[in-house]
């Protein structure tokens, strides 16, 4: 896994329906290893091999994270903010802050205006520094995003601590799945950086409609249930460190789903299983109902303290992430699966 360019992508500030900067940095290194690259007008960016075959597979991984959107300022110079995406208020509460500006990044804190700990997005005033509208007009506008001041950080050489790891963890690992196939199937595979998944799914919908492929992939995160209070016992349980987590459920494809399992136990890797009944609150969502229905799958990276400032995943989980879809993708590759109806 290129631990660098993962690195690169934590840094970079990307407020779903504000991903461009982090948009040009995929595109340019993505030219550096894939064939073609392309982007769109809402800033997807789809990487690709082999894609004059008619038989295409596309992965997803989302670019955009949560944040915080300027939302008025204030006489005094502060500033109200709104919540982009599910965010958890309380944690924002006496936080230092990036804002993303015309001008560049500056900082900010979110300031503590109630006594009790119960918050939602009216409550969180942002300050930055200056004490009028006039000076503040100056520095920040309405529309500009809001993100924790935090980037990276190992814990050990197996534990990555970091925000935004939702779902630029992702983004990674398509990239290497990419990577490992090039030169070595015959099938168009697609993987797409996708904008907009925390706030309204436009991405991956606009970029599956423009592709149109046989198969699709998600790749995203999942909560680490251990550490979730309230997690009734016969709910599915999810561990960091031991290994990624397959979605079971009414929209997942089970031709798919059996296949993926079946590679997993072949190749003793580790495969961990979910069930969900209606949404995912995944890009699956929006791909699994575009025109008759693509088959999709849902793989997610177990992860703890999601849409924290510390989110923590495991290499182990990723790495094995990465050889189960190499591994899939090639068989699939193989057979140009094209029936997927389960019950023949």
């Amino acid at each position: 896994m290129d631990k660098k360019f993962l690195f690169e992508m934590l840094k970079t500030m990307s407020v779903s329906g504000d991903e461009f900067t982090l948009t040009s940095k995929i595109i340019k290194y993505g030219n550096e290893i894939f064939e073609k690259v392309e982007t769109d007008h809402v800033g997807n960016v789809v990487m690709s091999i082999n894609n004059q075959s008619p038989y295409k597979i596309m992965l997803f991984g989302h670019m955009d994270e949560i944040g915080l959107v300027v939302s008025k300022i204030l006489n005094d110079g502060r500033a109200k903010v709104a919540g982009v995406g599910s965010i958890t208020p309380y944690i924002y509460v006496g936080q230092r802050v990036r804002i993303s500006t015309k001008k560049g990044i500056i900082f900010g804190v979110i300031a503590k205006i109630k006594k009790d700990t119960t918050y939602i997005d009216e409550d969180l005033i942002l300050d930055i520094g200056s004490f009028s509208y006039e000076e503040t007009s100056k520095l920040i506008s309405i529309g500009d995003k809001v993100v924790l001041d935090h980037d990276y950080v190992e814990l050990n050489k197996n534990i990555l601590a970091a925000r935004a790891l939702d779902d630029k963890i992702g983004v990674i690992t398509l990239i290497e799945v990419l990577r490992n196939l090039k030169d070595k199937i015959d099938c168009g595979v697609y993987g797409c950086a996708s904008v907009g998944e925390e706030t309204t799914k436009n991405g991956a919908l606009f970029s599956a409609r423009k592709i149109k492929p046989n198969i699709a992939i998600a790749i995203d995160v999942t909560s680490d249930t251990t550490t979730l209070s309230g997690v009734s016992s016969n709910s599915s349980e999810v561990k960091l460190n031991n290994g990624p987590t397959l979605t079971i459920g009414t929209t997942m494809n089970k031709v798919l789903t059996n296949l993926i399992i079946k590679i997993a136990k072949e190749n003793n890797i580790n495969l961990q299983t979910n069930y969900c009944i209606y949404r995912t609150y995944t890009d699956a969502d929006a791909v699994h109902y575009i025109d008759t229905g693509i088959p999709t799958i849902l793989l997610s990276i177990p992860l703890r303290y999601m849409h924290g400032a510390g989110e923590l995943i495991s290499y182990n989980d990723v790495e094995d992430l990465i050889k189960l879809l190499t591994l899939f993708i090639t068989e699939i590759s193989r057979n140009k699966i094209t029936n997927f109806n389960c019950h023949e």
